[in-house]
């Protein structure tokens, strides 16, 4: 099975998606998402990572088909938080980074 199969498998057959709601929660079309799952266009890095992240999905099961199809372990506040960090300004990206370290030593 090819990385694009893979997809249209995970969708289809283990979330129980449509087209349509499985592309909106990657933010792209869904024929664009169409286009992927029968092969026509090429799967780029950021869609493999949006998936791999949202859905909690092994990157290595996508690409090689190596189990599990899930992350073991995903803490879903970890998802919550790069949504929260994506939306930043790269001057908060750089203000909330001095914060951490600041956590980071006080934890120590």
């Amino acid at each position: 099975m090819e990385p694009y199969e893979r997809i249209r498998h995970l969708r289809k057959q283990i979330l129980h998606m449509t087209l349509e709601e499985f592309s909106a929660k990657i933010n792209m079309s869904r024929s664009n998402l169409g286009n992927i799952e029968t092969g026509r266009i090429s799967l780029t890095e950021r869609v493999l990572s949006d998936i791999c992240r949202i859905f909690h999905v092994n990157h290595g099961w996508i690409i090689e088909g190596t189990k599990p199809v899930f992350e073991e372990e995903t803490d879903p506040l970890d998802f919550e938080i790069e949504k929260l960090y994506a939306a930043l300004t790269s001057e908060n990206k750089k203000y909330l980074y001095g914060y951490i370290q600041r956590l980071l030593e006080e934890q120590e």
